[in-house]
């Protein structure tokens, strides 16, 4: 078993990498990325080198950790370089009992991001691709964890000036614009959430797939935004006391009221997708408390309401 240097919080650079895991990441490195990055490299300092050994896992190596005031996080926020995907290094570090719940990776950039049913998501440094070690409560809980995650990131950037709702299941909006997604992920017990927010760019509509939902916008059309580490970490703390006091503090019953508080057209006629090509119209009233949307389909009668539980929403 791994020891668990991330225990105490905090945020840490893994500069040496590992191959097939993530590049290494300088601090020159992580300047040269971005300004939202290089904003973080001199607000976090200074750093403070440690080597982890063989015992720490895929973790082993040099780790320079931040000790500047912004850096004193309570859960670990792990900065790697240029990987495949922010979610496979979360997933062999959890695997190796390294990741605590509202732990993090966060990554520069991704060479294979995914989005929901593994579509690509396009990541150029300047955005945050995180991936969120979610606690695994089961039931209902568990089920509607993309939307849960959703409504507390949601809720914590709502505090910061940005007017963010959820689209069912997994999408947050300013304005029916697309700011960031999220993926929640299950696999040998461990719960990660990848998260994706466009901080500084969005992707070219004219990459976007022709059925999209919504376009596509980012962060600082809506506002100033920190580093992309600071902003993260900020996320982090403000989402976990939201969970605690407002999501697993709740009855089922609250907790569909406070996620539909923070739910995208609410109330309004969309156009539902479900089972590859069928389509039909309805509205939305609601969220079940497994996580469904709850739909009044266009032509039904009076309290008919059906639950989706997979497809796509797209507003009429």
């Amino acid at each position: 078993m791994a020891q668990k240097p991330f225990a105490g919080g905090g945020v840490w650079l893994w500069r040496d990498g590992a191959p097939g895991l993530a590049e290494p990441l300088s601090l020159a490195d992580l300047a040269a990325a971005h300004p939202l990055w290089a904003a973080d490299a001199g607000r976090l300092a200074p750093w403070r080198e440690v080597v982890l050994g063989p015992a720490c896992g895929p973790a082993a190596g040099t780790w320079l950790v931040a000790e500047g005031g912004p850096g004193q996080c309570a859960a670990a926020a792990l900065v790697v370089g240029r990987c495949a995907s922010s979610l496979d290094v979360a997933r062999a570090f959890g695997a190796a009992g390294l990741l605590a719940p509202f732990a993090s990776v966060v990554a520069v950039a991704q060479t294979s991001g995914r989005g929901q049913l593994r579509r690509p998501w396009v990541s150029p440094p300047g955005n945050c691709y995180a991936a969120l070690a979610w606690p695994g409560s089961g039931g209902d809980l568990e089920a509607a964890a993309p939307v849960v995650v959703g409504a507390c990131l949601a809720d914590a950037l709502y505090a910061r000036g940005f007017a963010v709702r959820v689209k069912w299941p997994n999408d947050l909006l300013i304005d029916a614009v697309k700011i960031g997604g999220i993926l929640v992920e299950e696999r040998g017990g461990l719960l990660l959430a990848g998260v994706g927010l466009n901080l500084a760019s969005a992707p070219d509509p004219a990459g976007l797939r022709r059925d999209h939902a919504a376009q596509a916008s980012c962060l600082a059309a809506f506002g100033e935004v920190p580093g992309a580490v600071t902003l993260w970490t900020d996320l982090v703390k403000s989402g976990q006391t939201c969970y605690l006091q407002c999501v697993a503090a709740s009855g089922s019953r609250a907790l569909s009221r406070f996620l539909e508080g923070r739910l995208a057209w609410l109330g309004r006629d969309v156009r539902v997708c479900e089972g590859g090509s069928h389509e039909f119209r309805a509205r939305i009233v609601g969220l079940a408390e497994d996580g469904g949307l709850r739909l009044l389909r266009d032509g039904a009668g009076p309290g008919q309401v059906l639950k989706l539980h997979s497809g796509s929403i797209a507003l009429l």
